[in-house]
């Protein structure tokens, strides 16, 4: 991070300061004077609005007028009843007709929307398919304006009923240029820096006046679909604003750079100056070397106590460094302490669970101990008998060698099953003494010093030992499933972690109160090895749960537990980088996942 001095600091403060207020100043005056420019622009516009508008809707009020006093004509009535008899009398009149001095094309519908007479023009819109023509032949609409295009080219529609009697006998339409519209007096003075944009049904018709970019208004006549948008140039208000902004900052600005040169003069004298003097001593302390006092005779107030302050304190640092180096020897010693015994008290623990296997242990070497023993004393019995016969056997034959007598000597002995029954006994006693063996070598792998390094590690391998430790203690209540998958070597603690499957594996069995299941599994999951322990016994209470992993916390009957069995479990795999999540639910069972990464140093 780069440094600056105080004096460059308090210049820089002095000039964000007063830059934000002035800022804050120049904003405020401007939005004033900008609202009321603004405000005193949009009623103009809004009257110009307004008044164009309405010359709009006279402009078709008008027409819409003397178009339905041609409709009350009686040649119109006339040819609506008659039309072949009146077609010329209709023409002559119609020729004649204007409205307000233009001819403009008209075209007379009867009762059911067929055009009986054109004016004009050849090609007409079709009627048939407009909503407005039911409306006006109903009776329920006395005029009609909308826009329809003709041959690429849009018109102002106007249509009013043809009454007879009181009943409409047909309909009289003008279709008007769209731009003529805007032939009204003075308009095009108005459309100086004004455009006007005629939309219908979302689609741009026409423009009036000269392109121009600003804000638009918007003008919707609902009934028809139109919509009008004026839009003003502003560039010249706007250009004058801009250049009283311009005016206005450059002053500020330059009023700014004096203020904080000025800010920086001052910072320098009474504020850099003191503290180099301040930061000398402190390197020259650092050094160990003679400390000079410093003068106090500083301008600043609290420079000058901070300089007083600076004197005393160096007289202290000195018998401060030595208490602190005794304070840092007693540490040192009290945390060598606390390493000693945090090892103790694990091999505590580790010893206190063996304890527990030792009876099972015992019992599990006792059983084939026990009958190879028995085999092995039959075994004896079987030899003696095959002595008897044998001295019978050499004996008699040299008397009788009657293969009859032999057989009969043979029964006698059971010869026959006994030469069937031996290589059984013998299979079974090795047996026994192999799972001897096993036990032996599984206990003496658990209980194996504890390396001081980490070393190459089958998470699965130990699992296994494991669970021929722990064999005695769960297989009356429990049936243990094993699920192993393939995992990768890694190095680790292989002892400790497996004192922690010991104790997970304990928890578990002592969870069931009848039998259950536990189940044991190992699988790979994000770059982690994943160890799961669950059994569906009588789970852990929801307010025990956030507990469990405090040291001599137990939920136990005095006597059957120390309280530091998860405890320790939860250093253990914090020394490996990996954690240990819980699921719970009480009355349904447990889920211990203990992660460990593969990638583990």
């Amino acid at each position: 991070m780069k440094r600056i001095s105080i004096s460059f600091a308090l210049a820089r403060f002095v000039f964000l300061s007063c830059f934000a207020l002035a800022l804050i100043s120049t904003i405020l005056v401007i939005n004033y004077v900008v609202d009321s420019a603004q405000s005193q622009q949009e009623q103009l516009i809004k009257r110009e609005i307004t008044t164009i508008t309405h010359g709009y809707r006279l402009f078709l009020k008008h027409r819409l007028t003397l178009l339905a006093e041609q409709a009350n004509n009686p040649i119109i009535i006339q040819s609506l009843m008659q039309p072949e008899a009146n077609i010329r009398n209709l023409q002559d009149f119609m020729a004649d007709q204007t409205i307000l001095g233009y001819q403009y094309q008209q075209n007379l519908l009867d009762f059911e929307g067929n055009i009986i007479y054109s004016k004009q023009y050849n090609k007409s819109p079709d009627y048939h398919s407009e909503p407005w023509l039911v409306e006006l032949l109903s009776n329920n609409k006395t005029e009609h304006i909308t826009i329809e295009k003709l041959i690429d080219n849009y018109f102002w529609c106007l249509a009013v009923p043809i009454m007879y009697n009181g009943n409409v006998e047909g309909i009289l339409t003008a279709l008007i240029p769209l731009k003529d519209i805007d032939e009204q007096e003075n308009l095009h003075e108005r459309l100086d820096g004004l455009m006007i944009k005629i939309t219908w049904n979302g689609k741009e018709l026409t423009t009036f006046g000269t392109e121009t970019y600003g804000k638009q208004h918007l003008i919707n006549w609902q009934n028809i679909g139109v919509v009008f948008s004026f839009t003003f140039d502003n560039s010249a208000s706007n250009a004058e604003l801009n250049n009283a902004i311009f005016k206005l900052s450059l002053l500020i600005l330059v009023v700014l750079i004096a203020t904080s040169f000025l800010a920086y003069i001052f910072g320098y004298r009474y504020f850099v100056k003191p503290l180099l003097l301040l930061s000398q001593a402190a390197s020259e302390l650092d050094r160990g070397s003679e400390f000079k006092p410093l003068q106090d005779n500083i301008v600043i107030t609290e420079l000058s106590e901070l300089f007083k302050k600076f004197n005393v304190m160096t007289n202290t640092v000195y018998r401060r460094e030595q208490s602190l180096k005794q304070s840092c020897d007693k540490l040192s010693k009290v945390n060598e302490e606390l390493i000693l015994s945090e090892s103790q008290l694990i091999h505590s623990e580790k010893m206190a669970s063996i304890g527990v296997l030792a009876a099972g242990v015992a019992h599990e070497i006792n059983n084939p101990l026990g009958f190879v023993k028995s085999n092995l004393d039959i075994l004896d019995e079987y030899l003696t008998d095959i002595k008897k016969y044998h001295q019978e056997v050499n004996q008699q034959l040299s008397i009788e060698t009657s293969q009859e007598w032999q057989e009969a000597l043979a029964k006698k002995y059971d010869i026959e099953f006994i030469f069937e029954d031996i290589p059984s006994l013998l299979k079974v006693s090795i047996g026994g003494i192999e799972k001897i063996t096993d036990i032996v070598q599984s206990l003496k792998a658990f209980v194996r010093i504890e390396e001081s390094t980490k070393s190459e590690t089958d998470i699965n391998e130990g699992l296994k030992i494991t669970l021929n430790m722990v064999n005695n203690e769960l297989k009356y209540n429990c049936k243990v499933h094993v699920n192993l998958e393939s995992l990768p070597i890694i190095y680790a603690f292989p002892s400790k972690l497996n004192q922690v499957f010991m104790n997970l594996l304990i928890n578990a069995g002592q969870s069931i109160t009848n039998n259950g299941d536990i189940f044991v599994r190992t699988f790979i999951k994000d770059s982690e090895i994943v160890i799961e322990v669950e059994d569906n016994g009588n789970g852990i209470a929801e307010n025990v749960l956030p507990h469990i992993f405090t040291p001599f916390f137990t939920s136990k009957p005095v006597g059957e537990g120390t309280g530091l069995g998860l405890s320790i479990s939860h250093g253990i795999i914090k020394q490996h980088d990996g954690r240990i999540e819980v699921t719970s639910e009480e009355g349904k069972g447990s889920c211990f996942s203990v992660y460990i990464p593969i990638n583990l140093k």
